[in-house]
């Protein structure tokens, strides 16, 4: 397969999401913070590429996953012209971003350098492409999993050899012994990292610097294997030619043009390959009774196949414009696709539509999502109760229709058919900054106001700690504010019950929480079940819609020029499509960072996370330089707004995306 033809784009996303991550996703963020890293400090010069053989030919076809930068030195080139550039050369936040996520920072320094190689030393000697791979080995219970790099270092050989004397250097002052072996005429080294207390895997550090290539692993034998490839033209069964790679190559390559080669970054996944390399990284099934992978692949999910796509940088009026795609054809001959819990999957294209008005303009991100909610509900039917090895599911909804102790609905005739197939998704922040700061407001198309309206009171009554809200003449905003000593779960969902951890109560995800019936009005002609995490924003979208009043959202100049230009980028027949006003999301998280209180954070996503990832015996990583931040609103200007949408197709769905200059 020729270069250009190669195209993919790997999806780096500013998103509010990556500043609230447990230690166990680090591994993640640093894969996605070594490419920036690259982009940063990266200047060297380009090589001829005749002749030479593509690291997409030098790793399996049955990868996990893949990252590929074509010509590290053109990426670096253009990078500069972006404004998350100017970010890193910003004279405050340059040398904290370097000592926090730099080749030598602190993040790097605590998830610790697995392959002995570094993103500034890549920087330093790539003279073309570079490519990062995820191998599975799951019949391999020690070590299941390896992590590959192969550099293009023609012309920049020397250099290379200098990165390896200071990698064996701080190996060996670290503990590690090193032995040498022969093969295909070169001196591979491998390393053998000191073993640590209750470390059970076999580690390994394996680095060969040959004329032309630099390759690093964590396994010998995918060392031997890629030297042995070299003189063959590559592996009998590359990953260039697996036919899911090519199959997602060829679906992002029809929606892609790149006006300087070389300025893109690629990437592929096998989602449940991948998930479970992650799985061994992060340990994240460790304990549980139930395997999440396992559950996921049962229910049918397993037919996402293979994802992909290409990052361009700094093309046009974009710092990062992305196409990705998501292969998942159907698997049955039913209108829903899927099998089993995977029929939840099911978001039908339809016009972009514009944001409703009576958004509050404070808002930083809205996500307008096209979704057959009924059906959805029920395809979760076989997913809880394989989670609970027991038939559950139908009997706690029948509880909830007829215990007499609680609240008497039936979701099956009076709720779930009075729901339409529309939702909104909104976040905003408050100032001044505090771990109360992130909001967040669900509101689904409601279709029957008196049903949904009935089994809301219905609900509230039996709610314990429940207030009635009238502030909004005609609607009942019920507010729920649990006390300090109280652990029970709501009422509603006592009977779904933590599957993980059955024998333990736990806390509720929220403290306090809203849920309302908003009907049409002057600011609406659609009705809405709303719920939010704070009481207020739930108020004042109620009077909004009540009032008529404007100013809203979408009438601010930057989210009209925002939709036009998602216009403009391809956006017609579409799932999903949701803006984000970078500048506004990260403000509360950035600045709970740099007070040392984003872990306190009372999110909705810190506490999932808090949930997921606890681990008692882990503490997370130092950011020694995050108290040296500046203020916000200094640095504030960096962060531009963003666009993304999904289109579904008959064989999965189109990824789209960009970042504004």
């Amino acid at each position: 397969m020729a270069e250009p033809d190669v195209t993919h784009r790997f999806s780096i996303h500013c998103s509010d999401q990556a500043w609230s991550q447990r230690p166990r996703n680090f591994v993640l963020l640093t894969i996605a913070l070594s490419v920036v890293q690259v982009c940063l400090t990266c200047c060297t010069r380009r090589c001829s590429a005749d002749e030479f053989v593509s690291g997409l030919r030098l790793f399996s076809g049955d990868a996990a996953g893949v990252v590929r930068v074509a010509e590290m030195p053109t990426l670096c080139e253009v990078w500069k012209n972006t404004t998350l550039h100017k970010l890193g050369q910003d004279d405050v936040m340059g040398p904290l971003l370097e000592a926090n996520f730099g080749a030598n920072g602190s993040m790097w320094n605590n998830v610790g350098d697995k392959i002995g190689v570094r993103p500034k030393d890549l920087c330093n000697i790539a003279s073309g492409e570079v490519v990062a791979a995820w191998l599975p080995f799951e019949n391999e219970r020690r070590r299941p999993s390896c992590l590959s790099i192969v550099a293009d270092i023609r012309g920049n050989h020397d250099e290379a050899v200098k990165i390896a004397e200071r990698i064996d250097r701080e190996l060996k002052a670290d503990g590690a012994t090193r032995s040498d072996v022969q093969k295909s005429g070169e001196t591979v080294r491998i390393y053998k990292p000191k073993v640590r207390p209750g470390q059970l895997k076999i580690e390994q550090v394996v680095i060969v610097i040959t004329q032309d290539r630099m390759i690093a692993a964590n396994r010998d034998s995918v060392v031997f294997d890629i030297l042995e490839a070299i003189p063959q033209g590559g592996l009998a069964d590359p990953i260039a030619d697996a036919e899911l790679y090519q199959t997602v190559n060829d679906q992002v390559a029809e929606r892609i043009t790149v006006d300087t080669p070389g300025s893109t970054v690629q990437w592929y996944v096998r989602p449940i390959a991948m998930g479970r390399i992650i799985r061994d990284v992060t340990k994240v099934d460790r304990g549980n009774k139930v395997k999440i992978l396992n559950l996921l692949e049962n229910q049918g999910f397993d037919a996402v196949q293979a994802m992909g796509g290409t990052v361009v940088v700094a093309q046009g009026q974009y710092d990062l414009l992305h196409r990705g795609y998501i292969h998942a054809p159907a698997v049955t001959d039913q209108p829903d696709r899927y099998r089993q819990a995977a029929r939840i999957l099911q978001f039908p294209n339809e016009d972009m539509r514009p944001l409703p008005r009576w958004i509050p303009k404070t808002i930083a991100t809205a996500t307008q999502i096209n979704w057959k909610i009924e059906e959805g509900f029920w395809a979760l039917e076989t997913l809880v109760d394989e989670a609970f090895n027991d038939k559950i599911f139908r009997p706690t909804l029948a509880g909830i229709r007829d215990d007499e102790e609680g609240p008497q609905i039936d979701l099956e005739k009076n709720v779930l058919p009075s729901l339409g197939e529309h939702l909104l998704l909104l976040t905003d922040n408050t100032e001044p900054a505090t771990t109360e700061s992130e909001r967040m407001l669900v509101a689904i198309e409601v279709t029957d106001e008196t049903a949904i309206n009935e089994a809301v009171k219905k609900a509230m009554e039996v709610e314990p700690d429940v207030t009635l809200v009238d502030t909004v003449p005609g609607v009942n905003i019920w507010k729920v504010e649990r006390a300090e000593d109280q652990l029970e779960e709501e009422v509603f969902f006592d009977d779904f019950a933590d599957f993980d951890e059955p024998e333990e109560k736990q806390t509720p995800l929220l403290d306090t929480w809203a849920i309302a019936m908003v009907g049409k009005a002057a600011g609406s002609d659609t009705s809405y079940l709303m719920f939010a995490s704070h009481v207020d924003l739930l108020i004042e979208a109620a009077q909004r819609i009540e009032s008529g009043a404007g100013d809203g959202l979408a009438d601010q100049a930057d989210i009209q020029a925002l939709f036009k230009t998602t216009k403009e980028s391809g956006a017609d027949q579409i799932a999903i499509q949701r803006i984000v006003r970078l500048g506004e999301s990260l403000e509360t998280k950035y600045e709970l960072r740099r007070r040392g209180e984003l872990r306190d954070n009372d999110s909705v996503l810190s506490a999932i996370i808090r949930r997921m990832f606890k681990d008692e015996e882990q503490e997370e990583p130092e950011h020694p330089n995050a108290s040296q931040w500046p203020p916000y609103d200094q640095v504030k200007g960096f962060f531009r707004n963003a666009s993304s949408y999904v289109e579904t197709t008959e064989t999965g769905w189109n990824l789209n995306a960009f970042l504004l200059h």
